[in-house]
């Protein structure tokens, strides 16, 4: 069986998937060749498939570094559910579970083990991890390795050392948001010598781009919500205080709601998160803390009721809307009192650094009987400060928290945190918020200065679908933007349904080849190895707006350029044919 055949089979028995989506073959080829992988795709878009079918493939044991505890589970409970052994070690557990996952793991039990970046601080895991035959190691939230990301972890500079302890096998880095600075980062503090880099279109064409400033912002989503009732949407907010409110509000005037953030009991947010997932609640109003994991594709909108912090947050969070492919609405409700919340939000968020190792001295204080939550907050300082505090200790590693109470990460730890780490990441974080505020005043295309921000040269001036340069939120093309959109992808159709004639389209054309130079310099081969002048031409000339209309066009033609390639020349298609339709 060739390899195409073998991955293939495994897509289907396991995952239950015919085909790829766009960029993810690719992917997966580079790590089954043994290549050192970057992969930066939008939200959505399939990154977990990529370091899991490679998993299966693999002999050994693949190690999948993540942040994220909740999705960690909810992925562990699929792979098993597909026939996976799987399992995830965090903190959360007790030392006897982590102890009897550790002994599988030595074992050779699990072929995919999830950790926390927290346990390469523990001794007794990296000396186990020198024993298991570790074939591959997949970095989740890569982002989270430089301090120019939006979300720093210090223990992921630790992940260049357990690379090394497990004998360098083959590493693939994920993200939805890296600018180039970022992936700078990621490919040095990875000490990755020599690698392949895949870097998917940030674009996603069928989201709409809204700012508003209405005179009231409750009224604003009332009225929205009610305009657009039975369809799922999101409202986010910067407090849980206003998430309070938001609900109240439209719980009082009938309209069915959830609620989630961190201030609810772990039970709470899970009813609500699964009444959202499973459509029984179709609007939810919660902090930045909901969102991860979340697998629900029919999402028609997202509010951001409050500005967020960075451009990062802000694509992360809309990106959870529209993935069926059909049109959605991002709303950002801004006011100037949001950058002075957001402000403040930042300045409790990073405290004095005398001020946390205060707290740390409490906790070793308390040694292995640890200090209950309720005792290490109380005090003169305000309990958001003491909060900060302590979440600086989580970050570093210096303490950890369980069932209400604190213990020493590691006894004995000496305190290293320094005021100008602090600083310096506090500085990170206002040059960012003053990014997100530029963009809401910007009187220039907000796709635009999306994909800008993020590296993205874009092919266009005007997108026609934002609240700069004209939308079709008044519904009158919106038939036509959802039919163009499921057309994009649709295996159907043949030539004969192209719009077009011979001659070439001279403005498509030079559409195309500021998207074949992109394209190039992206994957380091010459433009005519993408598609030659002739092929483009002929491109221009019939406007295919499907993988197969592609592919009927004939020579020039072949199914691997299409594979590799097709995916962002059709977007730039629809976008042209949009455009002039719209205009």
């Amino acid at each position: 069986m060739s390899q195409s055949e073998l991955l293939y089979k495994c897509l289907r028995e396991y995952f239950g998937y015919d085909d790829f989506r766009p960029g993810q073959r690719q992917v997966v080829e580079s790590i089954l060749r043994g290549e050192n992988t970057i992969a930066i795709f939008p939200t959505g878009s399939g990154k977990s498939l990529c370091y899991q079918l490679p998993a299966v493939i693999f002999p050994g044991t693949t190690l999948v570094i993540s942040p994220l505890i909740s999705l960690m589970k909810d992925q562990v409970d699929q792979l098993i559910q597909r026939g996976i052994p799987s399992t995830f070690i965090t903190s959360i557990l007790s030392e006897e579970e982590i102890a009897r996952r550790m002994y599988g793991l030595s074992q050779g039990k699990y072929k995919i083990v999830y950790i926390a970046p927290e346990r390469f601080y523990s001794e007794g895991f990296m000396d186990i991890l020198k024993e298991v035959d570790v074939s591959f190691v997949a970095v989740d939230e890569a982002h989270c390795i430089s301090q120019w990301g939006h979300n720093f972890r210090p223990a992921y500079l630790k992940i260049k050392d357990l690379i090394e302890q497990v004998g360098n096998p083959v590493v693939a880095a994920f993200t939805a948001t890296a600018n180039r600075r970022v992936q700078q980062d990621i490919i040095r503090l990875l000490d990755l010598k020599r690698y392949k880099l895949f870097v998917s279109g940030f674009d996603r064409p069928n989201l709409e781009f809204r700012v508003e400033r209405p005179r009231d912002k409750q009224e604003f989503v009332l009225r929205y919500v009610k305009k657009n009732l039975g369809k799922a949407g999101i409202i986010y907010a910067a407090t849980r205080k206003t998430v309070e409110d938001v609900y109240e509000l439209l719980i009082s005037r009938g309209v069915p709601a959830g609620m989630y953030h961190a201030g609810l009991s772990s039970r709470d947010r899970v009813v609500a998160q699964e009444a959202f997932s499973q459509g029984k609640t179709l609007v939810m109003v919660a902090t930045n803390a909901f969102g991860m994991g979340i697998d629900k594709s029919d999402i028609r909108y997202i509010i951001h009721y409050n500005m967020p912090r960075s451009l990062e947050h802000y694509y992360q969070e809309v990106g959870r809307a529209g993935r069926d492919g059909k049109l959605a609405c991002c709303i950002l409700l801004y006011s100037e009192d949001d950058y002075h919340l957001n402000r403040a939000l930042i300045n409790i968020n990073y405290p004095s650094v005398t001020l946390v190792e205060s707290v740390y001295n409490r906790v070793l204080k308390a040694g292995d009987k640890g200090i209950s939550l309720e005792a290490l907050l109380k005090g003169n300082i305000s309990k958001q400060i003491l909060h900060s505090a302590l979440r600086k200790l989580i970050e570093y590693n210096y303490v950890k928290l369980k069932s209400g109470v604190v213990y020493p990460f590691l006894n004995g730890r000496k305190f290293e945190l320094t005021q100008e780490e602090i600083d310096q990441h506090k500085k990170v974080e206002l040059e960012k918020l003053d990014k997100m505020v530029e963009y809401c005043l910007s009187k220039r295309c907000l796709r635009y200065n999306i994909l800008q921000y993020f590296n993205e040269e874009p092919t266009f001036t005007k997108c026609g679908n934002c609240s700069v340069c004209g939308s079709a939120a008044d519904g009158t093309k919106r038939k036509f933007i959802d039919d163009l959109l499921k057309s994009i992808l649709n295996v159907q159709g043949d030539v004969s349904d192209a719009g077009g004639d011979d001659k070439a389209d001279e403005a498509l054309l030079d559409v195309l080849k500021r998207v074949r130079e992109r394209i190039a310099k992206k994957a380091g081969v010459p433009r005519q190895a993408v598609f030659d002048d002739s092929t483009l031409e002929r491109i221009a000339a019939i406007k295919p707006v499907t993988r197969k209309q592609l592919l009927k066009i004939g020579a020039g033609i072949e199914q691997r350029n299409v594979e590799l390639f097709a995916d962002e020349f059709l977007l730039e298609i629809h976008r042209y044919l949009r455009k002039r339709t719209i205009m």
